[in-house]
């Protein structure tokens, strides 16, 4: 329900009527890359077994690769030196160590695959360990959050977060914690070498990082936004089809289908369009990298041959650059240039992920519904009075729904609550379940402070059966058992009988051990009906909800309904939204609202002899019969 109240009735599968259907954009860009980053490695680290044996095992092979450089140049060095002063090779092999370098050649390169093989198994380990407690969290954290948060985000949005966001992080978190570690070290290690080995070479080296920086600067700052972007385009193609798919029947019945597809086609190609352009940057970032690497290449290959010829850029301890270190420089040039292209490439899945984490998070700082509570509220000794006292309530700060609302509810009796489209009558509900809070006034229990009980008290206090019957994708029996799920067998089939389910439900070739599909599709819409009384029935409320729960069958299976319903309702106190006047003529206390206020109050004879509100209601709907 909005402020006009329009849809009041529209997804009670989610949330019972009322409140706003405003939807959050996403961000644009991540507003705290650096906090993100830390909370996400918070979960990382959280499998620390894991990481620390990881961490050993990239430590490992990192070395191995690393230490194959100085292989390589002690194998080229025992075939000969190179004299800069005489300008002469002298060749000189040395079998012995000719052999035994090259034999620690090939360990050192198989020991490198066998460890990096072990990384990748555990890298992915602990991106599965890591994502499962993310989303655990997130599910956890979505069952907690208050009504109103699920009123004002997309549905698909928040779907989009625990699947596409999420997988993102574990794609990112398996392909590159690996890399990022192994890059650093391999990073410090060629470095380390290069300027033990010739510092002046090592600062033509330098060439390469200098450019790589450079480059890297310049394209990040054009990828981060987009790739932001481009996942909340994501999450809003996930809630169009989601919406497309939950309404599929209507889209088909008012011939639809062209402009959902246009409508769809539209949002897909800005999700193409953004897309695109952050693939595109994303993607040349590694060709751009190979290109500066080559360069690299080049300059050691030119200026390492210059530094030997003229007897330059002699190592640490003195000793003269040779044919065998350069020969190393190259290979290790190519090892110190890698790391950086495999980051640069990778950065545009860190990019998404680091978006996707922060949209997780989001949700995840959200602030729970509050269950504590300041008094005790016995659920077996409250009788079921409901006082309402000078409630005011709006969903926005400009437009009140309720304005000095007062009734009061005596235990045991029949209340309806009458009034047009948008009046109020759902949003009533809503205040009493606490799924909003009022903005002024009070409401009790007996003698109870709604806002002094806890929420959970509260609810297990009172049943609600909706207009539009909501079952889950499992037994029937489990179905019912929702209203208590401790209840034995007995029990249950007590209320599927009280509830006139067991002439349908023994029909079933499985009882009430069938199965139903998604959104109980296998079973009638009188049936779903009286299984939601069955489960309501079974939870043995003090106080029943009923929004109009024959609204939408027909007249026989009303008649069934209406009899569970007489059955559900002895002893309880009842609240009944009502459309059909004609099933609220025995109620204790009709409540005619119009524009959030109460205007008329009294039982169904009452109200006709005044010929009120209530009256102009009834005649509207049985114009023609005798009153």
């Amino acid at each position: 329900m909005n402020s006009n109240n329009k849809n009041e009735k529209k997804n009670q599968q989610v949330h019972v009527g009322g409140g706003p259907r405003g939807f959050a954009r996403p961000k644009e860009k991540p507003q705290n890359a650096k906090a993100t980053l830390k909370r996400l490695i918070k979960y990382i680290s959280s499998s620390k077994i894991l990481l620390i044996t990881l961490l050993f095992v990239v430590v490992f092979f990192t070395l191995a690769n690393v230490f194959t450089n100085i292989a390589i140049k002690n194998v080229v060095a025992t075939l000969g030196i190179y004299n800069s002063e005489t300008k002469l090779f002298t060749i000189e092999p040395d079998k012995d160590e000719f052999f035994k370098w090259t034999l620690i050649l090939c360990i050192l390169h198989v020991l490198y695959c066998v460890l990096q093989y072990f990384s990748s198994l555990l890298g992915a380990y602990l991106s599965v360990r890591t994502v499962r407690k993310l989303r655990n969290d997130l599910f956890k954290k979505i069952v907690k959050l208050p009504i109103a948060y699920v009123d004002t985000h997309r549905h698909g949005d928040i779907m989009s977060r625990m699947t596409n966001d999420v997988d993102n992080i574990a794609n990112a978190v398996s392909q590159s914690i690996t890399s990022l570690i192994s890059g650093i070290l391999t990073l410090l290690g060629c470095l380390a070498i290069m300027i033990y080995y010739s510092p002046l070479l090592t600062l033509v080296s330098m060439v390469v990082l200098v450019l790589t920086l450079i480059v890297t600067g310049f394209m990040s700052k054009h990828m981060g936004p987009l790739f932001a972007k481009q996942q909340g385009i994501l999450g809003n193609l996930n809630s169009q089809t989601e919406e497309m798919v939950s309404s599929y029947k209507t889209v088909i019945a008012y011939n639809y289908q062209e402009k959902a597809n246009e409508k769809f086609r539209q949002a897909s190609k800005e999700y193409t369009k953004v897309g695109m352009r952050a693939q595109f940057i994303g993607g040349s970032m590694g060709p751009v990298m190979n290109f500066i690497g080559n360069v690299g290449y080049f300059l050691v290959c030119l200026m390492g041959a210059i530094f030997i010829y003229y007897g330059m850029g002699k190592t640490l301890l003195g000793a003269a650059l040779d044919a065998s270190i350069v020969i190393m420089f190259l290979s290790t040039t190519k090892q110190f240039t890698r790391p950086i292209t495999e980051i640069a490439q990778l950065y545009s899945s860190l990019l998404t992920a680091l978006a996707g984490a922060e949209r997780v998070f989001a949700v995840l700082d959200e602030q729970e519904e509050d269950f504590s509570k300041k008094e005790d509220f016995d659920l077996e000794t409250i009788k079921g009075d409901i006082d309402f006292r000078h409630i005011a309530f709006g969903y926005t700060k400009d437009k009140q729904v309720l304005k000095d609302f007062n009734v009061d509810v005596y235990s045991g009796h029949k209340i309806a609550l009458v009034g047009a489209t948008g009046s109020g009558k759902t949003t009533i509900v809503n205040l009493l379940l606490r799924f909003y809070d009022i903005d002024s006034g009070e409401i009790y229990i007996d003698d109870h402070n709604i806002f002094n009980i806890s929420k959970k008290d509260l609810r297990s206090a009172i049943s609600i059966v909706l207009q539009d019957p909501v079952l889950f994708s499992d037994t029937i029996e489990n179905n019912v058992r929702y209203g208590r799920a401790d209840a034995t067998d007995e029990e249950v089939d007590q209320a599927l009988e009280f509830a006139n389910c067991t002439s349908f439900v023994s029909k079933l070739e499985n009882g009430k051990k069938t199965m139903l599909t998604e959104g109980a599709t296998n079973i009638s819409q009188g049936q779903r009906q009286l299984l939601t009384i069955a489960r309501a029935i079974l939870a043995n409320p003090k106080i029943l909800i009923l929004d109009e729960a024959t609204s939408s069958v027909d007249t026989r299976t009303e008649k069934h309904i209406q009899d569970a319903m007489v059955n559900l309702m002895k002893n309880r106190t009842s609240l009944i939204i009502a459309h059909r006047l004609s099933t609220i003529q025995d109620a204790d206390l009709i409540v005619v609202i119009d524009g959030g206020v109460v205007i008329e109050m009294g039982n169904h004879d009452e109200l006709i002899a005044h010929q009120g509100k209530y009256y102009s209601l009834y005649m509207t709907q049985f114009a023609g019969k005798e009153i």
